[in-house]
C-alpha cells in the first residue's frame, strides 16, 4: 500500500509543482518518474526501462492530428465555418442555443475537438446578447455542442482516445470504442440542452433583441475551401471504408480500414494544407499548434505505466475485490472525479485507463468497466 501512496503523492506532487512554478507537469512527472523508478523499480530500476514506458500510441494519435488542424484554424476556416452556421439562424432567435450547440458540434468535428469553445464562444455570448437570448443557457449550449462533435475518432480528442484505447486495452477494437463513446456523447448533449432550454424557458427572448443581429459572413477564401476539402477528405478517408466494411466486408475496405487512421490520413493532411492553406509553416509550429499540451498528455502517460511497475493496479484491484459489485464502477469513477478537482482530465485519463485491463481481469467485466 505504500507503493500506492508513493504513485498518487508523486502524481498531485507533478500537478502542483508545475501549477505553482507554471511549467508542464508532464515533464515534472518524467523527472519524478525516473526517481521513482530508480528507488522502488525493483528488477526494472533502471532508466532505459522507463524511457521504453514513452506512450508512442498515444503521442502519434493525439500529435499528429493536433498539428494537422493547427493548420486548419490558423488561416480562419474554423472560425469562418462557425460563423456561417450561425447566420443561418438569424432568423429564428428562440432557436440560437440549438445553433450555438450545432455551431460548436460541427466546429469541433470539422477537427477543433474541445477547442472548438475558444472559437465559437466569443461569437456565442455576442450573438446571444444581442439576439435578447438567456445567457443563462449558452455554457450549456457550448458544452453540450462540445461533447457532440469533439470526441469523433477524427478529431484531436477522439484521436487522443483511440490511441488510449490502443495503449492499454488491448483486444478491444479502437474505433468501435471510441464511436460507442461519442453516441454516448451526443445523446447526453441533446438531453442535457433540451433540458436547461426547457428550464430556463429561453424560447421567451427579451425585448432588446435585434430583429437583424448579424452581418453576413464574409465567403471561403480560395486556402480556406482548400482547407476544407482537405479535412473533409481525411475524414472520408477514415469513415466510408469502416461503413462499407461493415454492410460489405471486402479486403479492400478491410486493408484501408485498418491502415488508414486518422494520424495517417492527417500526416498527408499537414503536407496538402501546409502548401495550400496559405499557411506561414514556422508561424503555425510556433504559435499555433498546442505543444503544452500533447507533452503534458505524453509525460502523465509515460509515469501513469509506473502503476503497473509499482503494483498500483493489483493492489487496488485486491482492495476493490472486498467491495460489493454494485460500488465497483462507481468507485472507479469517483476516484477519476477526485483526480480531475487537482488536474485536468488529460492528465487523469492516461492514467484510470491503465489500470483497466488488470482491473478487468480480477473481476472479468472488461467492457462494462470501461464504458
Amino acid at each position: 500500500m505504500s507503493l500506492v501512496i508513493i504513485f498518487f503523492l508523486g502524481f498531485i506532487l507533478a500537478v502542483v509543482i508545475g501549477q505553482k512554478l507554471k511549467i508542464n507537469c508532464g515533464f515534472v512527472a518524467i523527472a519524478l518518474g525516473f526517481v521513482i523508478t530508480w528507488l522502488f523499480g525493483g528488477e526494472n530500476s533502471t532508466s532505459n526501462a522507463f524511457i521504453k514506458a514513452f506512450p508512442v500510441t498515444l503521442f502519434w494519435n493525439y500529435t499528429i492530428p493536433v498539428i494537422f488542424y493547427a493548420f486548419a484554424s490558423a488561416n480562419g476556416t474554423m472560425q469562418l465555418l462557425g460563423r456561417k452556421i450561425a447566420y443561418k439562424f438569424r432568423e429564428t432567435r428562440w432557436a440560437l442555443p440549438f445553433a450555438i450547440a450545432i455551431v460548436a458540434a460541427v466546429v469541433a468535428a470539422a477537427g477543433a475537438g474541445t477547442m472548438n469553445t475558444a472559437i465559437v464562444g466569443p461569437l456565442a455570448w455576442g450573438m446571444s446578447i444581442a439576439a435578447g437570448v438567456s445567457p443563462l443557457v449558452v455554457p450549456f449550449a457550448l458544452w453540450s455542442g462540445s461533447f457532440m462533435g469533439s470526441f469523433l475518432p477524427w478529431t484531436s480528442n477522439g484521436s487522443l482516445h483511440v490511441g488510449m484505447y490502443g495503449q492499454y486495452l488491448e483486444g478491444i477494437d479502437p474505433m468501435a470504442m471510441c464511436m460507442r463513446s461519442a453516441m454516448f456523447n451526443l445523446v447526453m448533449g441533446i438531453v442535457v440542452l433540451g433540458v436547461v432550454y426547457f428550464i430556463n424557458k429561453a424560447w421567451k427572448l427579451n425585448d432588446n433583441g435585434a430583429e437583424d443581429f448579424m452581418h453576413e459572413p464574409e465567403p471561403f477564401s480560395k486556402e480556406q475551401k482548400n482547407t476544407m476539402i482537405i479535412i473533409l477528405c481525411c475524414i472520408a478517408l477514415l469513415l466510408i471504408p469502416s461503413i462499407i466494411n461493415q454492410f460489405a466486408p471486402n479486403a479492400v475496405c478491410k486493408w484501408m480500414s485498418k491502415n488508414l487512421s486518422m494520424p495517417v490520413t492527417a500526416t498527408a493532411g499537414i503536407s496538402l494544407v501546409a502548401v495550400l492553406g496559405g499557411n506561414d509553416i514556422k508561424k503555425v509550429f510556433s504559435k499555433d499548434v498546442n505543444w503544452n499540451m500533447i507533452f503534458m498528455i505524453a509525460g502523465m502517460g509515460m509515469y501513469c505505466t509506473l502503476a503497473n511497475t509499482l503494483g498500483v493496479v493489483d493492489t487496488l484491484g485486491q482492495a476493490m475485490q472486498s467491495l460489493p459489485a454494485f460500488l465497483i464502477a462507481p468507485c472507479f469513477a469517483l476516484l477519476g472525479s477526485a483526480l480531475s478537482f487537482v488536474t485536468s482530465a488529460a492528465t487523469v485519463q492516461p492514467l484510470m485507463m491503465s489500470m483497466i485491463p488488470a482491473l478487468a481481469q480480477v473481476f472479468r467485466s472488461a467492457h462494462w468497466l470501461s464504458r
